[in-house]
């Protein structure tokens, strides 16, 4: 049975909660919840995950920055269904910190939901349609590296949700918005650089 896209970030949250009711959750089984054929919601889960407290558990942001990189590339490359390896499709997390990430999430993702609308969809068409895709492949990239420094990797992780979003709803202010934790992350890495 095919899962059927999520068209809100609530829907994304309902269809990971769908499958957080065990000990462990792998990669695949959250992938086979939203469907494979889901590349902008897809490319929201790990960007999401990594941008709660779940971004404190060891390797979580390695994994999820991994699973940015690969989704945007596709994305950038328009294929029909995600490709992940099967290393990173093994990949666990727990199955309470998930539930209890996504539920203390909840009143953002309804907020986010209930603001998210078509405007500004000049930034939609080629060329600038590609620069929130190349934005979150080079986040995802940069990921693994960032975990040295405290809270980088979120903060790229909320930079490459609002990005996604903004494909996802076509609404340029989220789009915008985006560009903020990009600020904020340029900040962190100098302040780490030159102190």
């Amino acid at each position: 049975m095919t899962a059927r896209q999520p068209r809100t970030l609530g829907e994304l949250a309902d269809s990971i909660l769908s499958v957080s009711d065990r000990e462990k959750v792998s990669v695949e089984t959250i992938v086979d919840a939203v469907g494979q054929r889901s590349l902008l919601p897809l490319l929201l889960v790990p960007a999401l995950l990594c941008a709660t407290p779940l971004s404190g558990v060891p390797g979580v942001s390695m994994v999820c920055g991994v699973a940015i990189a690969i989704i945007s590339f596709q994305l950038l490359i328009s294929v029909d269904e995600v490709w992940l390896p099967k290393r990173l499709l093994r990949q666990k997390v727990d199955g309470k910190a998930l539930t209890k990430a996504l539920k203390s999430s909840r009143s953002v993702i309804s907020w986010v939901d209930r603001h998210t609308h078509n405007r500004l969809s000049v930034l939609f068409h080629r060329p600038l349609i590609y620069l929130p895709v190349i934005l979150s492949l080079i986040s995802g990239a940069l990921m693994p590296f960032l975990e040295f420094i405290p809270f980088s990797s979120s903060v790229a992780a909320i930079g490459v949700s609002l990005l996604a979003l903004s494909l996802l709803t076509r609404d340029g202010v989220f789009f915008l918005l985006a560009l903020v934790p990009y600020a904020g992350l340029g900040w962190l890495i100098g302040g780490r650089l030159l102190g």
